[in-house]
């Protein structure tokens, strides 16, 4: 498994995962290509996403106002749940917002 940031190639494939995880999101609101393009240039966002052979199988966002952290979207798909997927996903967000100088 690989995790990494998210890049906006990856639109499409993070769509069909959340859709596939079953992850309330809005495609035509605040989730538009647009919209996540606009979330991965600000500092205070990070998507992260793992990956098995190419398959994006993981997602998860974590987000900060300065002094504190929030973890919000994470959804593994259905067929690679309980491998520890959302697990290592939340510890490496943790680690990020932890270098952020958030705990």
């Amino acid at each position: 498994m690989i995790i990494r940031e998210l890049r906006i190639e990856d639109y499409d494939a993070l769509m069909a995962l959340w859709d596939d995880a079953k992850l309330p999101y809005r495609p035509k609101g605040r989730d538009m290509r647009d919209n996540i393009e606009r979330q991965l240039k600000q500092n205070n966002a990070i998507y992260l996403i793992a990956e098995i052979d190419g398959k994006l199988v993981g997602s998860i966002l974590g987000t900060h106002d300065g002094r504190k952290g929030w973890i919000n979207r994470l959804a593994v798909s259905p067929a690679f749940r309980k491998r520890g997927i959302a697990a290592r996903l939340v510890a490496e967000i943790e680690s990020c917002l932890s270098k952020w100088g958030l705990k």
